[in-house]
């Protein structure tokens, strides 16, 4: 099987790269991948029959037109994978059935797996405190320890707490006030780069990874 991966960004697209692998097993045994970043998340378009503005290139701006595309592709092995923060949507359910629902537009309906990170990304890392651990042996574990599993906490300040001297309170004295700051990408590549391949998938504590590895493994099997 072929899977589409549509991410929002650099980050995921560094972490998966990492652990797709280790989650259907090694490229082309059997299967092969392709993950596509786009620019932030951004939000579903009031037509989703639109024809998409050029000038946007966030994920959930082209997705329905995205999803038409490979649809009309028609191929029996190839597997859609959506995967896309919560960040402040209030509810997972309602937030699933908006992207679930793009499918109506679709004919035909292309075979999607849809896929979301509660809160953010970063909640994956925190799932394997041992890969944490080793990747940053000077991170905070009494932090660690009070942080709630795939809460809605602000997670990447939360991580950020827990990983560095200071924590974000320093880097937002330097200017670091919000999610799209440079600084603070920088900090999320860094982490991608450091945890993930550390991580060991199958002792993740994240409800959302253990839905996004699971969902992959039986769209696959």
């Amino acid at each position: 099987m072929h899977l589409e991966v549509l991410v929002e960004g650099t980050t995921e697209l560094t972490a998966l790269s990492i652990l797709m692998s280790r989650i259907i097993g090694p490229y082309r045994e059997p299967h092969t991948w392709t993950i596509h970043k786009h620019r932030g998340i951004g939000s579903l378009p009031e037509d989703p029959t639109a024809r998409p503005n050029p000038l946007d290139p966030t994920l959930l701006h082209n997705l329905p037109s995205k999803l038409r595309a490979y649809g009309k592709e028609d191929r029996a092995d190839l597997l859609v994978v959506v995967l896309v923060d919560l960040d402040e949507h209030p509810d997972c359910r309602a937030f699933k059935q908006q992207l679930t629902g793009l499918l109506a537009w679709c004919d035909p309906k292309p075979n999607c797996l849809f896929r979301i990170a509660i809160e953010e990304l970063e909640a994956w890392y925190l799932g394997d405190r041992e890969a944490l651990l080793k990747a940053y042996p000077e991170a905070d574990p009494v932090k660690l320890e009070a942080y709630q599993q795939d809460s809605q906490c602000r997670t990447w300040e939360t991580l950020a707490d827990i990983l560095h001297p200071g924590g974000i309170g320093v880097r937002r004295t330097a200017g670091v006030t919000g999610k799209r700051s440079p600084s603070v990408l920088n900090h999320k590549m860094l982490w991608a780069r450091t945890i993930a391949p550390e991580m060991d998938v199958e002792r993740n504590r994240s409800g959302s990874f253990q839905c996004f590895r699971d969902g992959l493994r039986r769209l696959t099997a």
